[in-house]
């Protein structure tokens, strides 16, 4: 592609060389480069991408975009005044965090133009209303990509992923691969970073769904207080045609106050599309609940899973399907056979013991998580889990408190510990158990962790394994080695049970 066609939709303050040069790939990770390609300095959190410009340019960038006043780009600036064979062509912009959206999407095409689109938003449930609504839109007949923290799918092909949101020359490429395989229709998972850090600038949804929303990833190097996180996440009902919006959030209006977007709402007992009559559900195969749409549509609706928050995903996923022209029936036939890997996973399910994989990883999500299956009145509910490192530390108490106040006995273990010593990360944990009064044991290895629950389960106890859901992989000092908690617990059940 010629320059000067990425450039025509994007601002930016000048260029130096020849807008005719082509480009024939692009990119923010220097290591990536390849001759032709076009590199873009973008800063995070740890390096500068502008340190990289001239790594990028050894490697063949035909054009490198940096930022107007980035004393990188000045140095690069008066370098290519001078003789050099190697010369890419430079492009100043006032930011290029947000100038590489558009700069990915105009090389890729535009694909998101012409599919029928949908971005969830929220803190929790983003995930399980993706896939629900996936499963809506494949009953009804429509080829249905789906961008998110399982990584990106088109049909049965996985494509793991950087980021829940991608990058946007990663979000691009997906989409461009969706629609090249015939999909009519995406639905992305949209984070507050994914938002904050540019990566759907100038993206327009045709609808957008708000879940709800609670305190989480606010810290260094994520949103420095609860307001940028709320604000962040508000910025999509800008980007949409219509929003899906929880009315049972105490957020809702905060999240929508500034929505230049037409408004549908959904909730338990108000809303345009509610729940009434809502029964649990539980055999020897699943833990699930029944209820009767009403409002703007009607309907019976079974689901497989457990919980007024799956509830509450699922009347998002009917409501954003509808909007869309979806009939409530194919709905409900589609939500009768959802399944979200590490959402509320069902291992083992028996009149003898329930073995549960789930994601919920901060105090807010393990309150619903056990305060749910608290509902099913198990014997004993037993949960195991840990908390990831390099994060902020009033998670980890939190999550201990959510665990002593609601389990019956709580295994701690390890998680993601990253960078940080698992001795810290469980001695805050501890402190969360001790303030709500739980009982526990601490078994650092996640393995025998998970062992130890389920050889000591009993008749009628669920066990819950939480934090790393569907994740196939442990992380220790930068280090990724392969570990399943779906895996273990069926080994671990194959020994023991």
């Amino acid at each position: 592609m010629i320059l000067s066609g990425l450039l025509s939709h994007v601002g930016y303050v000048r260029i130096r060389g020849s807008a005719q040069t082509e480009v024939t790939g692009i990119t923010c990770d220097s290591r990536e480069v390849k001759p032709g390609d076009m590199f873009v300095c973008m800063a995070g959190f740890g390096r500068d991408g502008h340190e990289f410009a001239g790594e990028a340019i050894e490697r063949g960038a035909s054009a490198v975009v940096m930022e107007e006043g980035n004393k990188e780009a000045e140095r690069l600036e008066k370098k290519l005044s001078g003789k050099s064979e190697k010369k890419p062509v430079l492009v100043l912009a006032a930011s290029t965090r947000k100038a590489f959206s558009p700069l990915a999407a105009a090389f890729y095409g535009y694909p998101l133009r012409s599919m029928v689109s949908v971005a969830v938003t929220g803190t929790k449930g983003k995930t399980t209303t993706a896939y629900m609504l996936r499963g809506i839109l494949e009953e009804a007949g429509h080829k249905t990509g789906l961008i998110g923290t399982n990584g990106a799918f088109i049909g049965t092909r996985k494509f793991p992923l950087s980021h829940t949101t991608p990058e946007a020359h990663e979000l691009q490429w997906i989409l461009r691969k969706m629609k090249d395989s015939g999909c009519t229709h995406v639905v992305m998972e949209v984070s507050s970073q994914g938002i904050k850090m540019e990566r759907v600038a100038d993206l327009h949804f045709n609808c957008g769904i708000f879940t709800n929303l609670s305190p989480d990833h606010i810290g260094p190097g994520e949103h420095e207080n609860f307001e940028d996180y709320l604000y962040q996440k508000s910025r999509l009902f800008l980007n949409c045609d219509t929003g899906v919006i929880n009315q049972d959030d105490k957020w809702a209006g905060d999240m929508t106050v500034r929505a230049s977007c037409r408004l549908v709402t959904y909730g338990i007992s108000t809303g345009d599309y509610k729940a009434a009559e809502p029964v649990r559900y539980k055999d020897s195969r699943m833990l699930g609940c029944e209820y009767r749409l009403e409002g703007k549509a009607s309907e019976t609706v079974f689901l497989p899973l457990p919980g007024e928050y799956n509830i509450r995903n699922s009347l998002a996923a009917i409501a954003a399907a509808s909007e869309l022209g979806v009939p409530a029936r194919t709905a409900a036939k589609a939500l009768e056979k959802v399944q979200v890997p590490g959402r509320m996973e069902v291992v083992s399910g028996s009149g003898h013991l329930w073995v549960i994989v789930d994601y919920a990883h901060n105090e807010s999500s393990m309150e619903n998580l056990l305060g749910t299956l608290k509902e099913y009145e198990p014997r004993r509910l037993i949960c195991v889990f840990g908390c990831g490192g390099n994060r902020s530390p009033i998670r980890r108490i939190g999550m201990g408190r959510a665990a002593g106040k609601w389990a019956d006995i709580s295994v701690v273990t390890a998680d993601n510990s990253r960078y940080e010593p698992l001795a810290d990360i469980i001695s805050a944990i501890e402190e969360g158990i001790k303030e709500s009064g739980g009982n526990y044991v601490v078994i650092p290895d996640r393995r025998e962790a998970i062992g130890y629950a389920i050889r000591h389960g009993k008749l009628g106890d669920i066990i819950a394994i939480i934090g790393k859901g569907h994740e196939e992989y442990q992380e220790t000092k930068g280090q990724r080695v392969p570990f399943s908690d779906r895996g273990e617990a069926k080994a671990a059940l194959l020994i023991y049970k």
